[in-house]
C-alpha cells in the first residue's frame, strides 16, 4: 500500500512496488512457499494517494475485499500510523519497511512490525555526528506536516543534547514549489550545518539553493528517502548538485557490507533505483515475510503474526542487510541499523558507523563555487571493505566481482525468436549431473510449449572433456542461436568455446568457468567463496583442531580444483587441523562410501569430513551408519537430499555451501535474455536468481529437504516436482 498517485508517487509509489515485485518474482520462481505446496505470492496494490483518509479506505478494502494475509507499506508515516490501527483491529500483520516514525511501534500493537530503523534514532545520530565533526551552530528546516513535525522535534532534541546552538527552526509549505524565502532565511542565519528534510520537494530545494548561491558553511544533513534515492539524483540533475549531502538511513548502497554487485545491478535494472533509500529494506522485508509464511506453514494471519513475533530468522535472501532477523516486544526489528552516508561522485557512500563505512566524509563540504563535477569519490571505495573477507580476497573471487560489474553488449546477438539452443553438460551418472540435466530439459520443454524455442534443445552429455569438445564442434556446425555449456575442463574447453564465439554464437557458461574471458556470460556461484566458507565452517565445528578427510570430484574440472584449494586455504589458519586422507571420488556416492571405509580402517580417529560435492559426504555418512559408528562433523559444497534425510535422522552437525545444479534453468533463461537483447553482466551470481544458494547449517538446512525425491537429488527444485519424479528421482 503506497501513494501510487499524488505528489509523492514518483519516489514513494512505483519504486517501492517494484522492490516488492522483484522479490516476489524471485520467491515464486524458486518454488513459492514450499510448506504450502508451492503457493505463489501475489501482490495486490492499494493507493494511499499520500492521504490518511485514502490510506484507511484502501486498508479496509485490502483486508475485507481482497482477503490479503499481510499488508506492507506505506512509505509515509502520516498514512502508516492511522492505517496500522485498522490492521490491528482486523488482526492482520502490517509490515512497515519504509515509514520511519517510531510512534508506529510505540503504541503496544501486536500486528505491526517495523523493519526499518526509526527517525528518532536517526535524528539523534545526525546531531551527534555533526557535533563530532566540528559543527557548533545549526538551522532546522522541515515541511509543515505531521512527519515534518516529528523530525523537527527529533533534531531539536539531538541538537540540545549535543550542546549545539540552534539558530532557528523553520517550516515550509509541503506542497510548495518556490523555496526562495526559506533558503534566503537560512543564508542570513549562516549556520554551520543545515538539518533539512524533504520528500518530493528535495530536488527543487537543492536546485534553488544553487540558484541563490547558498551552501551552509559545513554541509547539509538529512534523513530518510527524500535526498537518498536515484529519483532525487536524477531530478536534481546528477552528482554536481547531489554530492556532499549527508543522509541517514538504515543502509547505504556503498558500504562495508558484503553485497553481491550482481544483486545491486539486478535491483537497479528492475526498479530504476539504487539498492538504498529504504527500497533495500522493502525488498529484504518481502523475503522475510515469505520466510515467516514458510515457518508458520499457514496463511492464518494470527499464526503468521505470532511467527513474526517469536522467531529469530537466521537465513534468507535478506542477509545482504541483516545478519539475522527478530522483533522486540514493540514489533521493531532488533537488527535494523542506523547508517550515515554521503553523496560522493554520484554514489551514496557509508561514512558512519566505522564498521560499515566505505569511505571518509568530505567535510566541510565545498560550496558551489569550489567544486567541479561533484566532490569526488570516497578514498576507500576503490577497495571496498568487502574484499577484507578472506573468502572473497582470492584472485579468483576478485575476478568474478569485477565481471559481476561488467555489462555485456547483447545487441550483437539480439534477434527475433523462436530460438534454437544447444546444451552440453556432464552425464547423469551422479545426482548433481542428473539434477542439472532434468532441470534444463524440463525448462527447455516449457520454453518450447511457450513458443520461445523453435525445437527441442540440441543436447549432449558426457564426463569426458575430449568428447565434450567434439560435441560442441558439432553444435557449431549446426549454427544454433546460443550454446549453454557446463565446461568439463577449465583449460581443455577454452579453444572450442572461443571458436563458438568467433562463429558469432553466444556462449553461456553454467556451473563452471574456463581459463579465458572469451565467452558471453557465466551463471554460477563463486567457487572459491563457497568452498572457503564450508572449510571455515568445518574448522569452527571442530573447534579448530582434529583429523579430517577430504573428498574431491573429477580431477582437472574448475569446480574440483578451486573448491579444494579454497578449503585448504581456510584450514591454513588452523595448525591443529590435519588431513589424514584425500581422495578423488568422481562425485559418486558409492565410490565415496567405499573409499571412506578404507580410510576409516586405517585411521581410527576422524573428526571431520569435507567434500567438494555433497554426494561424497553422503557416501561417507553411509559408511559410518553401516559401521554403526558415531558420525564426525561434515562440511560440503552442495547438500544432497539423502544427506539432509540422514542429518535430520541422526542429528548431524554440518555446514553446506550450495552450488545447486538446478541453476541450469537460469543458465538457459540467460541465453534467451541475451538473444532478446536484455542487459546481462559478464558474471551473474546465482544468489541473485534463486533461493537455496546461500550457505546453511543443520539449524536451517531441513527446509530444502524434498521427501518425495530420493537421496540422489540435489536441492532446491527450480522446476515442478513432477519433472524430477519423471526424471528418475522418485523415492521408492
Amino acid at each position: 500500500m503506497y501513494p501510487l498517485t499524488g505528489a509523492d508517487a514518483g519516489w514513494a509509489g512505483d519504486p517501492y512496488i517494484k522492490s516488492h515485485q522483484l522479490a516476489i518474482d524471485e520467491i515464486n520462481a524458486a518454488g513459492g512457499i514450499k510448506c504450502l505446496d508451492g503457493a505463489q505470492l501475489e501482490l495486490v496494490k492499494g493507493d494511499t494517494q499520500g492521504k490518511a483518509e485514502a490510506g484507511n479506505s484502501e486498508m479496509e478494502r485490502l483486508i475485507t475485499k481482497e482477503g490479503v494475509v499481510a499488508v506492507m507499506g506505506s512509505a509515509l508515516s502520516g498514512t502508516t500510523l492511522p492505517a496500522s490501527e485498522i490492521s490491528e483491529k482486523y488482526e492482520i500483520p502490517y509490515i512497515v519497511p519504509n515509514a520511519l516514525d517510531g510512534l508506529i511501534t510505540d503504541r503496544g500493537m501486536k500486528y505491526v512490525f517495523q523493519t526499518v530503523s526509526t527517525l528518532q534514532q536517526w535524528g539523534a545520530d545526525d546531531a551527534a555526528w555533526a557535533k563530532d565533526h566540528g559543527a557548533k551552530t545549526a538551522v532546522i528546516t522541515v515541511p509543515n506536516f505531521t512527519f515534518g513535525k516529528e523530525v523537527e522535534d527529533t533534531w531539536k532534541k539531538g541538537v540540545e543534547e549535543q550542546g549545539l546552538e540552534l539558530l532557528d527552526s523553520l517550516t515550509y509549505e509541503g506542497n510548495a514549489q518556490d523555496f526562495t524565502d526559506t533558503i534566503l532565511n537560512v543564508k542570513q542565519l549562516d549556520p554551520d550545518v543545515w538539518f533539512l528534510l524533504g520528500n518530493n520537494q528535495a530536488p527543487q530545494i537543492i536546485k534553488q539553493a544553487k540558484e541563490q548561491g547558498y551552501y551552509p558553511k559545513m554541509g547539509i544533513i538529512s534523513l530518510g528517502s527524500g535526498f537518498a534515492t536515484t529519483f532525487f539524483l536524477n531530478e536534481v540533475g546528477g552528482k554536481d548538485l547531489a554530492d556532499g549531502i549527508v543522509v541517514t538511513q538504515d543502509f547505504a548502497p556503498v558500504s562495508a557490507l558484503n553485497v553481491d554487485p550482481a544483486l545491486k545491478q539486478k535491483f537497479a535494472d528492475y526498479t530504476g533505483q539504487e539498492l538504498g533509500g529504504t527500497y533495500n529494506t522493502t525488498y529484504a522485508s518481502t523475503f522475510l515475510l515469505a520466510d515467516a509464511l514458510e515457518k508458520a506453514c499457514s496463511t492464518d494471519p494470527k499464526v503468521l503474526a505470532e511467527t513474526l513475533r517469536t522467531t529469530t530468522f537466521t537465513d534468507g535472501k535478506w542477509k545482504f542487510q541483516w545478519p539475522e532477523a527478530s522483533f522486540d516486544e514493540k514489533g521493531r526489528l532488533k537488527q535494523a541499523a542506523s547508517v550515515i552516508a554521503q553523496w560522493q561522485d554520484g554514489q551514496q557512500v557509508a561514512i558512519w558507523p566505522d564498521e560499515l563505512a566505505a569511505g571518509e566524509p568530505v567535510w566541510p563540504v565545498p560550496d558551489w563555487d569550489n567544486r567541479e563535477g561533484g566532490i569526488g569519490a570516497a578514498p576507500v571505495t576503490e577497495a571496498p571493505a568487502a574484499t577484507e573477507d578472506p573468502a572473497l580476497a582470492s584472485e579468483y573471487s576478485q575476478a568474478l566481482l569485477k565481471d559481476a560489474q561488467t555489462p555485456v553488449d547483447t545487441a550483437m546477438y539480439q534477434k527475433d525468436g523462436p530460438y534454437t539452443i544447444a546444451v552440453s553438460q556432464q552425464d547423469p551418472s551422479n545426482g548433481w549431473g542428473n539434477t542439472y540435466n532434468v532441470t534444463i530439459a524440463a525448462y527447455g520443454k516449457e520454453l518450447l510449449e511457450q513458443g520461445v524455442l523453435a525445437q527441442d534443445l540440441l543436447y549432449s552429455a558426457t564426463n569426458d572433456s575430449n568428447q565434450q569438445i567434439s560435441d560442441i564442434e558439432n553444435f557449431i556446425e549446426q549454427q544454433p542461436d546460443a550454446i549453454v555449456v557446463e565446461p568439463l575442463g577449465r583449460a581443455a574447453s577454452v579453444a572450442v568455446i572461443e571458436r563458438a564465439i568467433d562463429a558469432g554464437i553466444p556462449v553461456v557458461l553454467c556451473a563452471n568457468g574456463i581459463e579465458s574471458d572469451k565467452f558471453t556470460t557465466r551463471v554460477d556461484v563463486d567457487f572459491y567463496e563457497v568452498a572457503y566458507r564450508s572449510g571455515e565452517g568445518l574448522a569452527k565445528l571442530m573447534n579448530g583442531k582434529g583429523n579430517i578427510v577430504v573428498f574431491n570430484g573429477i580431477a582437472g574440472v574448475d569446480s574440483t580444483e578451486t573448491w579444494v584449494k579454497a578449503a585448504k586455504d581456510a584450514w591454513a589458519k588452523y595448525p591443529d587441523i590435519k588431513i589424514v586422507g584425500e581422495e578423488y571420488a568422481q562425485w559418486n556416492i558409492a565410490t565415496a562410501k567405499q573409499k571412506m571405509e578404507a580410510i576409516m580402517a586405517a585411521n581410527p580417529q576422524i573428526d571431520g569430513v569435507w567434500a567438494g560435492g555433497g554426494e561424497m559426504a553422503l557416501g561417507a555418512a553411509l559408511a559410518y551408519e553401516d559401521a554403526n559408528k558415531p558420525a564426525p562433523k561434515f562440511a560440503m559444497v552442495n547438500v544432497p537430499n539423502g544427506f539432509l534425510r540422514l542429518a535430520d535422522q541422526y542429528d548431524y552437525e554440518y555446514v553446506g555451501s550450495p552450488d545447486p545444479p538446478s541453476m541450469s534453468k537460469y543458465c538457459l533463461q540467460t541465453a534467451i535474455d541475451i538473444l532478446q537483447g536484455k542487459p546481462v553482466m559478464k558474471f551473474i551470481s546465482l544468489r541473485t536468481l534463486m533461493d537455496g544458494a546461500d550457505p546453511y547449517d543443520q539449524s536451517t538446512g531441513g527446509q530444502w529437504y524434498v521427501p518425495e525425491l530420493n537421496d540422489d537429488f540435489i536441492p532446491p527444485m527450480t522446476v515442478d516436482l513432477q519433472d524430477y519424479i519423471d526424471g528418475g528421482f522418485e523415492r521408492k
